[in-house]
């Protein structure tokens, strides 16, 4: 269960289902209480907690250098047609 994991701002929760957001953890290159970024192919997206009353959902077009705020509905239609890009991970050692 991903509450377990991670205490999740209640607007992620409001917004979506626990399956839901469930498979955009498992997909997210990056993951906190407020913030989830997701890098597709052609998409930027960071869903945004610690901003106003709601959940923000803001994305980044690469296809036409266009940046906008999202709706739930747009955001899963982009998501889910999009192909997950991963980031590789790099150990800094200080």
């Amino acid at each position: 269960m991903i509450e377990s994991k991670i205490n999740f701002h209640p607007n992620f929760l409001e917004l979506f289902s626990k399956d839901e957001l469930e498979d955009i953890v498992e997909n997210a290159i990056s993951v906190s209480k407020d913030c989830i970024v997701i890098i597709t192919k052609d998409y930027f997206f960071e869903l945004s907690a610690d901003v106003g009353d709601g959940l923000n959902i803001y994305c980044d077009d690469n296809t036409c250098n266009k940046d906008q705020k999202l709706t739930k509905d747009e955001f899963m239609k982009l998501y889910k047609k999009s192909i997950l890009m991963k980031c590789q991970d790099i150990n800094i050692d200080e």
